[in-house]
């Protein structure tokens, strides 16, 4: 049994290590990307703000961002699960830096003109993953909110 979970550790652990300088911004493009299809979305408006989201917020220049967000791509396809993403991000963000990204989530919400339910509670499941306080999620969706 021991042997069985050392070799699924190592099979966990086998991508790029979490500090490796790739590691947060791809796991924060996987979250965003993730609530760019959750309303059968993934349009264009949607991915400008998950583009302007990742440049602004990890200072990537343009042809880093475009290989980011496919690698970011094909890791949200593949995930069983987004906690390995918020894992690393609470881990390594302050507390500000992961209200901004909530932030950023509801923005990609807002995108379409329209909020859907699974926008709604997926964006709460991510900032309680993140860490951050329900005060801050909801100051966060006002200010992200069009209206």
């Amino acid at each position: 049994m021991a042997d069985f979970l050392q070799t699924l550790r190592d099979i966990l652990h086998s991508r790029e290590p979490d500090d490796a300088p790739q590691a947060l911004p791809r796991a924060a493009a996987v979250l965003l990307l993730e609530m760019a299809v959750t309303d059968e979305g993934g349009d264009a408006a949607e991915r400008a703000i998950i583009e302007r989201a990742i440049a602004k917020h990890f200072e990537l220049p343009d042809g880093e961002l475009t290989d980011l967000i496919a690698e970011a791509e094909r890791l949200r396809d593949d995930a069983v699960s987004l906690h390995e993403f918020t894992h690393q991000l609470r881990a390594a963000l302050d507390a500000e830096r992961r209200a901004d990204l909530v932030e950023w989530l509801w923005r990609v919400a807002f995108a379409d003109g329209r909020l859907g339910h699974h926008e709604e509670h997926l964006v709460r499941r991510l900032a309680d993953l993140l860490g951050v306080p329900h005060r801050e999620f909801i100051r966060r969706k006002h200010a992200a909110s069009p209206e």
